[in-house]
């Protein structure tokens, strides 16, 4: 029986997730240099026409996929949630867990489409609002994990932001130096920081 003919709007979707699909890998395996559409519209089967009828430009094809990398990212954050909430120390099993995120090759390729955002006005205005809204996702799943420490702490969600950009940062020098292990002791006094703020 021969398959029933997809929808417009169908095929019009399979492609779009096909191009972001192939910009989140060429991301990851060859950086945001190695990225021009020419490699993404290789990698999706797809000529350069059909990319720019689904993204106006390069920048929006790229916060586009930056928004994807975080979406999972905090799926993947959240599926380990109801573990988290049953383990005794919470703050350092969030704090081992958010390392582990900041570990992932797909994050690490969305943060480095904001270096290059740095001196790309396009891409940074794209991803202006991506970045606000994972911010904001991020600090709902904190409140979610500590909901006590959120209603007490008026300054929670610096606390949140402090130690996201502490891993961020740890997670970036790691990748300078090859050895995680010269952060263990940063980790584990940010761990115990966090421990005692959130309680």
């Amino acid at each position: 029986m021969p398959k029933p003919r997809r929808s417009q709007s169908e095929r019009r979707a399979e492609t779009r997730s096909r191009l972001l699909a192939a910009t989140q890998a060429a991301l990851v395996e060859r950086g945001y240099a190695g990225a021009t559409t020419t490699e993404v519209c290789r990698r999706a089967g797809v000529s350069q026409g059909a990319l720019f009828k689904h993204f106006a430009s390069k920048g929006e094809l790229l916060a586009a996929t930056a928004e994807q990398l975080f979406a999972h990212l905090i799926d993947a954050y959240r599926e380990e949630m109801p573990r988290l909430a049953g383990v005794q120390d919470r703050a350092a099993a969030a704090v081992e867990l958010l390392w582990g995120v900041f570990e992932d090759a797909r994050l690490l390729a969305a943060i480095e489409l904001y270096g290059a955002a740095r001196t790309d006005r396009e891409l940074a205005r794209r991803l202006a609002p991506v970045a606000a809204r994972h911010g904001e996702n991020l600090r709902q799943l904190a409140r979610e994990l500590f909901p006590e420490a959120a209603a007490r702490q008026p300054d929670f969600d610096a606390v949140v932001a402090v130690t996201v950009q502490a891993i961020q940062g740890a997670t970036l020098g790691s990748l300078a130096s090859g050895d995680r292990s010269v952060f263990a002791p940063m980790l584990a006094l940010l761990t115990d920081w966090v421990r005692k703020t959130v309680g």
